[in-house]
């Protein structure tokens, strides 16, 4: 079992950032309820920019108690194909920053490299580097949307207020 951990700093108020991101996994939601994701790892975490490592997920998330200062969601994903690809069970915490108009996003948890020894003996010198830049832009992408959709709620905020005051 391999271990992972990531944060990154996202654009938006910690008040704000549970609700979007719930929506940001609703919104990834097959008809029947499965959330399926593609996750991919750019340069495949090599660093090469002409090569990708992607493949769906079915995933499940459901939000538990955390302190008062973070938000936790249960995190587990696994390969919509059953494909050889690692299943993943973690959290995914989002937690105050020291700015109001920030919070930062943890992605930690475990996997399972497919394969036996040789799954552990491809994740300690490749694998490991895949799942790094998987979470990376899992984190990005989850990034962005949280910024777009506080940018969205400020606007009809502002909105609002014109019309509330016949500006």
């Amino acid at each position: 079992m391999s271990t992972l951990r990531e944060t990154i700093v996202v654009r938006t108020p910690f008040a704000q950032a549970a609700d979007l991101v719930e929506n940001f996994f609703v919104g990834q939601a097959e008809k029947d309820g499965t959330i399926v994701m593609r996750l991919a790892a750019p340069g495949g975490g090599l660093g090469l920019r002409a090569f990708s490592v992607e493949h769906d997920v079915t995933a499940t998330f459901r939000r538990e108690r955390g302190p008062s200062e973070t938000i936790v969601f249960a995190l587990h994903w696994e390969s919509a194909d059953g494909g050889p690809f690692p299943i993943f069970d973690g959290t995914l915490t989002v937690a105050q920053d020291e700015d109001y108009g920030t919070c930062r996003l943890i992605l930690e948890g475990s996997y399972t490299p497919p394969g036996w020894v040789a799954g552990a003996v491809f994740d300690a010198v490749v694998g490991s580097k895949i799942a790094e830049a998987t979470a990376r832009e899992l984190l990005a992408r989850m990034s962005t949307f949280l910024s777009a959709g506080y940018d969205e709620i400020e606007r009809r905020k502002r909105m609002r207020d014109l019309l509330a005051h016949g500006n």
